[in-house]
């Protein structure tokens, strides 16, 4: 699971940006944000595209720094012998 509220936080207070103004120019209730914030709820891509204008950085590096990890690629010849 992403962590993405933590690194909203953090941009948000690195930029010192109320969760009001954040919600306002992102087009949603002040409520939504803090739900997004605490991970309580998930949003559109078009969403996390505006928070990525917003805060300046690409949608990638909010996945990137909220946790996102890519799965080690097994081959089916390493599983085989995994077992011998």
């Amino acid at each position: 699971m992403l962590d993405i509220g933590v690194t909203l936080r953090r941009y948000r207070d690195k930029y010192s940006y109320t969760q009001q103004y954040a919600a306002d120019v992102i087009g949603i209730s002040r409520v939504a944000y803090r739900k997004w914030e605490n991970n309580e709820v998930d949003f559109s891509l078009s969403q996390l595209g505006k928070i990525a204008e917003l805060y300046e950085i690409s949608i990638q590096d909010i996945i990137m720094q909220s946790g996102f990890k890519k799965a080690k690629v097994v081959s089916q010849k390493q599983k085989v012998h995994q077992y011998f």
